[in-house]
């Protein structure tokens, strides 16, 4: 293959596709432990909230990076994972709403899309 010919296909595969639609099911959720004898009033329970493939193929080929948004009474409450698995894991006490964004790569999706 000429050098030419090697030019003109990267810039095939570089440009952008518009109006292809790519699904990749994703699940996202939490567990919860409780820590029996080792709990006290203010660490009853080990957590962890995830996003994950859905057959569990890796998802960092398409995310760029998941912020989790954690209650207010948590030290940096915003937290940003940038490598799979994007995963969290804390203790704590009680129940909170967690919010989720995903970022995804450029070539993927412009737009972040938020659980």
């Amino acid at each position: 293959m000429s050098k030419t010919e090697e030019n003109t296909e990267k810039k095939i595969l570089n440009k952008k596709l518009k109006d292809v639609e790519i699904n990749i099911p994703i699940v996202y959720g939490n567990i919860a432990f409780w820590l029996g004898k080792k709990a006290n009033e203010y660490q009853s329970h080990k957590w962890t909230v995830y996003v994950r493939g859905a057959t569990n193929e890796d998802l960092g080929v398409v995310i760029k990076r998941a912020v989790f948004q954690l209650h207010s009474s948590f030290n940096n409450p915003t937290r940003v994972i940038e490598a799979p698995p994007f995963e969290l894991s804390e203790s704590g006490w009680g129940e909170f709403e967690i919010a989720i964004t995903l970022y995804f790569h450029n070539d993927v999706c412009d737009k972040p899309l938020n659980l």
